[in-house]
């Protein structure tokens, strides 16, 4: 225990939050391929660290960025002319 000097009381050690992984969680365990599950498990696994899980980055995942200009259409008649 320790003492607050500006009231004289006694505080108590600050609470630390215990420790959770992938083994904790009843939702992941259920569907290992829930992607919210993941997350959860990710975002407790990092706490807490500023750094977001790597599985929460754009570009990451089947589907390309938004942003990265990719075109389906345009691809496929590229590839077709190097056929």
């Amino acid at each position: 225990m320790t003492t607050d000097a500006s009231t004289k009381e006694q505080t108590g050690t600050p609470h630390i939050r215990t420790a959770h992984d992938a083994s904790d969680s009843k939702k992941l365990a259920r569907n290992p391929s829930d992607e919210d599950a993941k997350l959860d498990v990710a975002l407790d696994e990092s706490f807490p660290t500023s750094d977001a899980p790597s599985n929460t980055q754009p570009g990451k995942g089947k589907d390309p960025a938004p942003s990265s200009g990719y075109d389906d259409e345009a691809e496929k008649a590229r590839m077709k002319g190097k056929e």
